[in-house]
């Protein structure tokens, strides 16, 4: 009987070690983006014990070793684990390279915000907006404007940018110039595809007032 006990009492902790490593597993593939940093400091560290901030007056530079997203500013403020706050920022990831006025990163979200005196370029697109927000978990960039282009050219009142096939969408009153014909919005706004592609190495957007549906599926959680 107390081997038979025993065996049960084996079987019950081995199940409950398998539990344990499926449940680790688990929980390391669907780690959250910016949840891997490395913060490097370019002078002081100033850490406030009541609020648990941590100050570099003099910046420094945040790595995210999953998604890639490299940050560097003249002055970082953040909470180990939860929130980075930037000013005067270049960022460089997935999305192309970054320079803001501000830029507020939530890890808990996997989230990225930029606003004031923002450019980004990425495969020959060139842009400048009010507001930027970046979804690392999809990967996708939401630009709040007006957003103006000047490679290529075009103006709209919002741009979706999917980082890993480098289409956009032009939303709301927008135009769009390729040098040789013009293509505006209908009054009341609408969607304009920028599909992007290279010919002999060099990047191209073809525009499409036709949208696929591809790309309003990668982007129906922006649009809904």
């Amino acid at each position: 009987m107390r081997a038979v006990r025993r065996l049960e009492d084996v079987r019950a902790l081995l199940g409950a070690l398998l539990l344990l490593l499926v449940a680790g597993g688990a929980a390391r593939a669907d780690t959250a983006p910016f949840a891997a940093l490395t913060v490097t400091s370019d002078g002081p560290q100033i850490y406030d014990i009541t609020t648990g901030v941590t100050t570099l007056p003099k910046g420094g530079t945040v790595i995210d070793q999953d998604t890639g997203v490299k940050l560097q500013a003249g002055s970082l403020r953040y909470v180990e684990g939860k929130t980075i706050d930037a000013k005067d920022g270049a960022v460089s990831g997935s999305f192309g390279e970054l320079t803001a006025a501000t830029i507020h990163i939530d890890i808990a979200a996997g989230t990225l915000r930029a606003s004031g005196n923002l450019t980004l370029r990425r495969d020959g697109l060139s842009l400048k907006a009010a507001d930027l927000l970046y979804d690392a978990g999809r990967d996708i960039v939401d630009f709040s404007g007006p957003v103006t282009g000047t490679s290529p050219d075009f103006q709209a009142d919002r741009v979706l940018l999917d980082a890993r096939s480098g289409n956009v969408l032009l939303l709301g009153h927008y135009s769009f110039s390729d040098g040789v014909f013009t293509l505006t919005s209908p009054k009341h706004g609408g969607k304009l595809e920028l599909h992007f592609h290279q010919v002999d190495g060099k990047p191209v957007y073809d525009a499409a007032t036709e949208v696929s549906p591809a790309l309003l599926t990668r982007f129906s959680a922006e649009l809904n």
